[in-house]
């Protein structure tokens, strides 16, 4: 009896590793399946704005700052033109901006304090300002990315993507909803370093807009402090 119930306990075992095995294997397979599915889906993105030499659209920015206990939102447009001019100018609050003029990243934002400019070299800064730049040039390279599933954004159905940094960067990891038909972005979330979460939501997307060179000019106000990044 007692050589029967040890070789019932060996077989047991010998099907709960067996079990695990099987389940390892499924869950690698899965995860694999989520990557790959992941790159095409961005990769396709990438290739719609390969050729894009400029492009405008209005967004919606919704901020929440864990630290300071502030939640705000934001309205405005944003313009890119290539190879390195981004500016994002809000109507709401009316006045603050996020330029970058193939030199430098200037950071106004008057709402907060209207006498304070920050300024950062372009071949310094690590931010996801310019998220068409930052996130749909060479993405498998950049990050690891991971299909999530399917969501709707503003009534559109999107691909939801996670992507995490492959290098120290000044968020942690975003996720980008990327448009079932044409394959534009239409949601950016970043989780940054500092726990703050910024989603930028992108409506009215035009790739044949031409933005005035004066979109990509920033000049600080007269008695403005500059802080260098």
């Amino acid at each position: 009896m007692r050589a029967a119930s040890t070789g019932a306990a060996r077989a047991a075992r010998g099907l709960a590793v067996a079990a695990l095995a099987a389940l390892t294997v499924l869950f690698a397979a899965g995860t694999a399946s989520a990557q790959d599915r992941g790159i095409d889906i961005i990769q396709a993105a990438a290739d719609r704005y390969q050729d894009v030499e400029a492009l405008c659209a209005d967004f919606r920015q919704h901020l929440v700052v864990p630290l300071l206990g502030d939640e705000r939102t934001g309205l405005g447009r944003i313009c890119q033109a290539r190879p390195n001019r981004f500016a994002m100018r809000f109507s709401e609050p009316d006045g603050d901006r996020v330029v970058i003029d193939g030199e430098w990243v200037w950071i106004y934002y008057p709402s907060l304090d209207e006498k304070q400019v920050v300024r950062t070299p372009l071949a310094q800064h690590q931010g996801g300002h310019d998220f068409h730049r930052e996130f749909l040039d060479d993405p498998e390279t950049k990050y690891d990315v991971t299909y999530e599933g399917d969501d709707t954004v503003d009534g559109r159905a999107t691909y939801r993507l996670r992507l995490v940094p492959r290098q120290r960067t000044s968020y942690r990891s975003a996720e980008l909803w990327i448009d079932h038909g044409t394959p534009v972005l239409r949601q950016i979330r970043l989780q940054e370093e500092n726990g703050t979460v910024r989603t930028i939501t992108l409506s009215n997307i035009d790739f044949a807009s031409d933005p005035d060179g004066a979109w990509f000019i920033f000049t600080p106000p007269p008695g403005a402090h500059i802080i260098s990044g």
